[in-house]
């Protein structure tokens, strides 16, 4: 008969709390018995297995239960459930096979080439059920070797699924996977946890392993995201505040890579890290394109191909983007933080004339009228920004007479608030952009 499901947890809390990890698997079987699909439970009992002596079993439980998620798709869960064996057993062969059929399996299910893998192996027969008093009643060799039979012993498996998303890992070759998977750091939180804060300084990137989180900026609700979501990762490129808040919609399980990580993999294999590097910097530009008003006069294939003319830029405060005055470079997208629009008057006093944030654009008109740029543009903080060189600019609005059109169109309207701005020392709203 089923027990109690609060009051084993409590057990194994107290077990766990006095150092007996020995006592503590007892009631984790019983828990797994009942509750064969809890992964939480499973993954618990093959750590508590191991730290009470059982490594060996542990790490057949951990590759049981990571071989089943992949198989029926889960690869992101897999992957926690084969960071956590790696944090205990080291570089483990099995565990790091494992981990190489998972990128695998994300790498040709994203290209939609995913062969039907090998059915896993059939259950031997079922195993006889045991009650935590009865595991605490065994001699501890044969508790510790039935519990490890009992914690491997999954239900008997489907077919194979099709796995879901896997963004980011899946972009990475695959030693650069292995790689960026020993640094990630493990989290669970509960519901109504931020993940994210707007205007708080961020310096890791996040991958949603399971559960939803909700984002919003400015208490305004834009998304919910899923598993594989990619949330923060302008923090890896600029350590910039956060451009939005990310709020845990019931329990979620995520990865998070911080900038120390990626700098200590750029030590080591310069490689990998410039490729975590390259894939948030096209993933950040490519979420630019798609939104800045700007870019939406162009088609996809053209927003495509802008991807790889993009730099990427990155200013402290008060460090200037643009310099009144001088020759035109080319076009700023503003990718994190703020910036500052300031006039000079004659005497050399500045007005301040617009504060602008994320998807702004700066840059263009000295570009599109070909004159010296008209105001200065400054860090207000620390500063993300992508620039397209001047040639790759004038060539884009070549092959795109629409968005040229547009542009003039734009630029002459805000020219003529930026003087208006200047004579009235106003401070305008982004909604009437200067753009320089």
């Amino acid at each position: 008969m089923a027990t109690d499901h609060d009051a084993l947890t409590t057990e194994v809390d107290r077990a766990l709390k006095a150092g007996k990890p020995a006592e503590a698997i007892c009631y984790l079987a019983q828990i797994v018995e009942e509750h064969p699909n809890d992964r939480h439970a499973r993954l618990a009992l093959a750590v508590a297995l191991g730290d009470a002596g059982n490594g060996q079993g542990a790490l057949k439980i951990i590759q049981a239960l990571a071989d089943r998620l992949a198989h029926d798709g889960y690869l992101l869960p897999a992957m926690v459930v084969v960071r956590h064996g790696l944090q205990h057993a080291g570089d483990d062969q099995r565990l790091v096979g494992i981990l190489r059929r998972i990128h695998v399996r994300g790498v040709r299910a994203k290209a939609g080439n995913l062969p039907m893998p090998p059915p896993l192996k059939p259950k031997k027969g079922a195993l006889s059920q045991a009650t935590a008093a009865e595991l605490l009643a065994l001699p501890l060799a044969a508790r510790l070797e039935k519990v490890a039979a009992l914690g491997a012993d999954l239900p008997a498996a489907g077919e194979a699924a099709i796995p879901l998303p896997m963004p980011l890992f899946g972009e990475l070759e695959e030693d650069a996977f292995l790689e960026t998977v020993k640094h990630l750091h493990y989290r669970r939180v509960a519901a109504g946890t931020k993940l994210l804060e707007e205007g708080k300084v961020g310096n890791t990137l996040l991958v949603l392993a399971a559960g939803h989180a909700v984002v919003s900026k400015g208490g305004t609700e834009l998304a919910k995201l899923g598993p594989g979501s990619v949330l923060g990762e302008m923090a890896i490129i600029t350590g910039a505040p956060r451009s939005a808040t990310a709020t845990a919609d019931g329990e979620v399980e995520y990865f998070e890579l911080a900038r120390a990580d990626v700098a200590e993999l750029a030590q080591k294999k310069p490689k990998i890290a410039e490729e975590l590097l390259e894939y948030c910097r096209k993933r950040l530009i490519g979420n630019l394109l798609r939104t800045s008003p700007l870019f939406a006069r162009f088609d996809e294939t053209t927003r495509y191909l802008l991807l790889d003319r993009f730099q990427r830029r990155g200013y402290g405060p008060g460090q200037k983007v643009i310099e009144q005055g001088k020759p035109g470079t080319g076009l700023f997208v503003i990718a994190s933080g703020e910036v500052e629009i300031s006039v000079a008057k004659e005497g050399g006093e500045a007005v301040v004339v617009a504060n602008l944030g994320p998807g702004e654009v700066v840059g263009e008109i000295a570009l599109l009228q070909d004159t010296p740029t008209t105001a200065n543009v400054i860090a207000r903080g620390q500063v993300g920004a992508l620039f397209l060189p001047r040639a790759d600019f004038q060539k884009v609005l070549e092959e795109n007479p629409k968005a040229k059109e547009y542009l003039q169109t734009l630029s002459a309207d805000r020219l003529k608030a930026s003087a208006a701005a200047k004579d009235e020392s106003e401070v305008l709203d982004a909604d009437e952009l200067i753009v320089l």
